[in-house]
C-alpha cells in the first residue's frame, strides 16, 4: 500500500521519541542539574564562609573595643590577673568620677576633719561607692585595710561652700595616712572581671560580686550565684595550659612607661581551620 508524502510526514511524527532518545536527554539533563546544583552550593558555602568570618571580626572588634575603654577608666594599679588561674581573668575598679580635695583628714589634730573635694562630675553617683586617695597598689584597693579605700555613705554638695562636695564615711579610722602629690581623689564602684571560660570558649564579663582581697578565679565567679554575667565573645580556644597564649597579661609601670595590659585571644569557627589571633596592648595613666 503506497502513502503519499503528506502521510508519511504525519507518521514520522506521530511516533514520537524512542527510548534511546529520552534516555540520552534524561542524562544530559542530570549532568545539568548536578553542575547546576554544585554551582549553587559552592556560592552558598562561600557566602557562609563570608558571613561567618565577617561575624567573627565583628565580635572581636566589639570586645577589644569595649575593653579597651573600660581598661582605659580604670582605677590606676587596680588591674590585676591571677598566676594560679593561669591569667583566665583581668579584674580592675571602674572609675566613677574623680577630682580634688582641699581638705583631707591625716593622723593627729586633724584626723576628725570632713574630707572636703571639688564637686566632681557625676556627684550623683558617688552615695555608696568607694572612696580612695594615694591608692598605689592593688593592696590598698582590694585588701581588708582600708585605711586608703572608704565606702562613701554621705555626700553633701556645695558644702561647706558652693563648688564644693562633703564626702563622710564610717569606716575607722576615719583619716588617710597619706596625702595625694596631686590632692586627687577617685571614687570607683565595684570590681568587673573579663574572664576567658576554656569549658565553653567564651568570653565573660563578670560584675556585682563584690570586693575580694583576693582575685576570684573564673570558676568562682561562674559558680558566684550574685554575679552579673554578660557573654561578650565566643569562639575562643586558647590553650592556657601554653605560656604563650595565656589570655590576660598585666605589667607594671617603668620609669619609661606606663602600666600596659596584653590580651591575647585565638579565636577559631566550628568547622572551620581558619584560626584568628588578636594581639592587643592597652596602655594605663599611672597617677594615683
Amino acid at each position: 500500500m503506497a502513502y503519499s508524502h503528506s502521510q508519511s510526514h504525519n507518521l514520522r511524527h506521530a511516533r514520537g521519541y524512542t527510548l534511546v532518545e529520552l534516555v540520552v536527554v534524561m542524562v544530559l539533563l542530570g549532568i545539568v542539574a548536578i553542575f547546576s546544583f554544585s554551582y549553587i552550593a559552592f556560592g552558598a558555602r562561600i557566602y557562609q564562609d563570608t558571613t561567618g568570618r565577617e561575624q567573627l571580626v565583628s565580635q572581636t572588634r566589639f570586645a577589644v573595643t569595649r575593653l579597651s575603654q573600660e581598661i582605659r577608666n580604670a582605677m590606676p594599679r587596680s588591674l590585676r590577673v591571677s598566676d594560679t588561674d593561669n591569667h583566665r581573668c583581668i579584674e580592675f575598679m571602674p572609675i566613677v568620677s574623680s577630682s580634688n580635695y582641699v581638705q583631707i583628714p591625716r593622723p593627729g589634730p586633724s584626723s576628725t576633719d570632713d574630707f572636703i573635694g571639688i564637686l566632681p562630675v557625676r556627684s550623683n553617683e558617688l552615695l555608696g561607692n568607694y572612696l580612695l586617695v594615694y591608692a598605689t597598689n592593688p593592696n590598698f584597693i582590694y585588701g581588708t585595710n582600708n585605711i586608703r579605700r572608704k565606702t562613701i555613705d554621705t555626700v553633701v554638695e556645695n558644702s561647706p561652700e558652693p563648688g564644693l562636695v562633703t564626702l563622710d564615711y564610717a569606716d575607722s579610722p576615719r583619716f588617710f595616712p597619706t596625702n595625694s602629690p596631686a590632692r586627687r581623689f577617685y571614687v570607683t564602684s565595684n570590681p568587673v572581671s573579663w574572664c576567658y571560660n576554656e569549658t565553653s570558649g567564651e568570653l565573660e564579663r563578670y560584675s556585682d560580686y563584690g570586693l575580694f582581697g583576693t582575685q576570684q578565679s573564673q570558676d568562682q565567679l561562674f559558680s558566684n550565684g550574685l554575679a552579673n554575667r554578660e557573654v561578650m565573645a565566643v569562639g575562643l580556644v586558647n590553650d592556657i595550659n601554653d605560656i604563650e597564649q595565656l589570655p590576660f597579661r598585666v605589667f607594671e609601670a617603668t620609669l619609661q612607661r606606663s602600666s600596659l595590659v596584653q590580651f591575647d585571644w585565638r579565636f577559631q569557627r566550628s568547622g572551620s581551620n581558619e584560626p584568628l589571633q588578636i594581639l592587643h596592648e592597652v596602655h594605663v595613666p599611672n597617677v594615683p
